[in-house]
């Protein structure tokens, strides 16, 4: 279990409630008794000490205050005047007794009781989770190459609904990467803090508790009666004999009186580990724990450890751990788009602003003395003290510059962009021939252009933002369908966001400078003349291929949205018009035959003397497809910080 507790700077408008609750007959402290104001509207739970600390709203400060535990009668008493001395609680023990408990059925049947009475022991109205969240990721001697810790929200759906996802917001936050600044190959975790969903096996129904897999695990009875001083079953899960499907191998606690489940320890077995096209893990261990509150269980921990050994680069080990310091109940507002964590967020580079009077203030969780020395991950605990030292002027001590790459990669996006071409294109009859003067290749293709009322064309774009608002771009661009053609652009581009407070929503605006190149294929031939030269290029291949094309070069002026659909990617939408600088119409021959990296082409501008041209069999130098102006194109940019 992890003991790093959060500290929490608390604004002028709430007052601390500190305490601790004993045993009235024995005057022992109690641990996780579970301390409410104003109906569970706010609570904590107290420590391995007894010992609470609840920050109180001013508009709270009237309310009543509850402690409540099984086997306790509840205490009820109004809150005491705030700022006070620390409030001494007794709870008396409940007369009611609980009955002996027999194991009745099969061991499955104790899981399949479970399931059924999640939705009376486990939330079925929202809440909010307040966690401490670590991170780490250790070189193979145990040493930390980075380590992050902060204070998150978790805001969790019903238990009714089957869910492995949430909402996370990052309050406070603090690291220190010990990676050298010129590391050739850098990896960084995405989406940790996330565990505190992705590892609630209870709300996301994990696949060994879910009915659909029964069929692929083993259930046993283990020897062990309690878990977290409570009498439980423990049940063991893994695959069947030969069963390639069970992606999941540990044990399980749930509780003989309420079958709630408490807690659960796994490991990802091979299957499990392959099942994912992107998982790069070699190993993967979770540890999950749940406490009362309220009358219901909610998530207390999660400990996630993954190990990857990847072609390149240093073997990885990560560490994740995420600890509930307080639980709130009450319909709490989600937060915005802009105060949102996003999954595939690298925890390392979040832009939390570090809050020195935050982390020298008090904790929201006292941690207990006797838990100091039993901690679980001692090592890292005593890491985490060593890296993380005070800051006398008031900034992160621990801040790291960006290397110059990771500069660049956080001004830098690329994107794919699709579009209609503005073509007009008539139907015609088109008939080409080439005789160069001195040679014996005699070349005539005749080729049919269909009406045509869309040209698809497609555009790669490479960005790189000079400020927050203006980049350079350069792209290549193709054409489809019965036209071939290839193209390049270079540009610079603005965008602002027009809703600052909300989800990005960018006005664009561009320009940029465009050739493109709009082709109609004649054909293969042979060619008699292995010393050909065209235009004065060598074409001796034994095989050559033609097409009569127009090469045209623009300026693009263009405006258009675009609206931010994660911290990666973005949706856009642009108009442009095409104002024509210059055009010429060429005949393309090129080498088919060969070693494909040696092969050469050539074109000729029309008019020429050795190439005849016909349109519905009237001599011209013009092709009968004519540019129009606008252009109109949707696209999906990735930035890659």
């Amino acid at each position: 279990m992890l003991l790093w507790l959060p500290k929490v700077a608390l604004a002028q408008t709430t007052q601390v409630l500190r305490g601790q609750v004993i045993d009235a007959e024995t005057h022992q402290p109690i641990p996780n008794a579970q301390v409410g104001v104003a109906n569970n509207r706010i609570g904590t739970s107290t420590n391995e000490d007894g010992r609470f600390a609840l920050s109180v709203p001013a508009a709270l400060l009237g309310e009543q205050l509850e402690v409540a535990l099984l086997g306790y009668r509840k205490y009820t008493r109004a809150l005491p005047p705030l700022p006070g001395p620390e409030l001494r609680v007794e709870l008396r023990i409940s007369p009611a007794a609980l009955g002996e408990v027999q194991v009745t059925g099969s061991v499955l049947g104790i899981v399949k009781e479970a399931i059924a009475r999640i939705p009376r022991n486990y939330p079925t109205r929202p809440t909010q989770l307040t966690g401490f969240y670590r991170e780490s990721d250790n070189d193979p001697a145990g040493q930390p190459r980075y380590l992050a810790e902060g204070l998150v929200l978790a805001f969790k759906e019903s238990y009714l609904r089957r869910t492995a996802e949430g909402e996370i917001q990052i309050k406070q936050s603090r690291k220190v990467d010990l990676r050298r600044d010129r590391t050739p190959i850098r990896i960084d975790w995405a989406g940790g803090p996330f565990i505190a969903h992705m590892g609630d096996f209870v709300h996301r129904r994990s696949q060994f508790i879910d009915p659909a897999h029964f069929k692929d695990y083993d259930y046993r009875l283990a020897p062990g009666s309690t878990f977290q001083d409570r009498p439980v079953y423990v049940i063991t899960f893994g695959p069947k004999n030969g069963n390639r499907r069970a992606a999941l191998e540990g044990r399980m606690y749930i509780e003989q009186d309420s079958y709630a489940f408490l807690g659960a320890e796994w490991h990802y077995t091979p299957a499990g580990l392959n099942h994912g096209a992107r998982d790069i893990a070699d190993s993967r261990s979770l540890r999950v724990a749940y406490q009362p509150y309220a009358g219901r269980w909610h998530l207390k921990t999660v400990w996630w450890q993954t190990e990857a050994k990847l072609p390149v680069g240093p073997p990885l080990k990560f560490f994740g751990e995420f600890l509930t310091t307080a639980i709130d109940t009450a319909q709490t507002a989600r937060p915005s788009y802009l105060e949102r964590a996003q999954l595939y967020d690298v925890f390392l580079r979040n832009t939390v602003a570090y809050d020195s009077a935050f982390w020298q203030g008090h904790t929201t969780l006292l941690p207990p003395a006797a838990l100091q020395k039993s901690i679980f991950d001692q090592q890292r605990q005593q890491q985490a003290d060593s890296l993380f030292k005070p800051s006398e002027a008031g900034t992160d001590p621990q801040e790291k510059k960006l290397s110059a790459f990771d500069r660049f990669l956080k001004r830098f996006s690329y994107g794919s962009h699709l579009g209609a071409w503005p073509l007009a294109v008539p139907a015609a009859g088109l008939t080409v021939a080439y005789a160069p003067a001195g040679y014996g290749l005699q070349m005539q293709r005749a080729a049919s252009v269909r009406a045509q009322d869309l040209t698809v064309f497609t555009q790669f774009e490479y960005q790189y933002a000079l400020t927050r608002e203006l980049a350079v771009s350069v792209a290549t661009q193709r054409l489809h369908r019965q036209f071939k053609g290839d193209g390049w652009e270079v540009g610079l581009s603005y965008q602002h966001n027009l809703t600052p407070r909300h989800r990005p929503l960018y006005g664009r605006a561009g320009l940029g400078y465009l050739r493109q190149t709009t082709g109609l294929p004649l054909g293969t031939f042979d060619n008699p003349d292995s010393g050909l030269r065209v235009a004065g290029t060598h074409l001796g291949a034994d095989e050559l291929s033609a097409r009569i094309q127009t090469v045209s070069d623009f300026l693009r002026p263009s405006l258009g949205l675009g609206l931010e659909l994660s911290h990666r990617f973005e949706l856009v939408a642009d108009a442009s018009y095409l104002v024509p600088l210059s055009s010429k119409t060429q005949l393309q021959l090129d080498e088919e035959s060969g070693f494909f990296l040696f092969r050469s082409s050539s074109t000729v501008d029309l008019p020429a003397a050795d190439v005849d041209l016909r349109v519905n069999d009237q001599p011209t130098t013009r092709l009968p497809w004519q540019q129009q102006p606008w252009l109109l194109t949707l696209g999906l940019r990735y930035r890659v910080r």
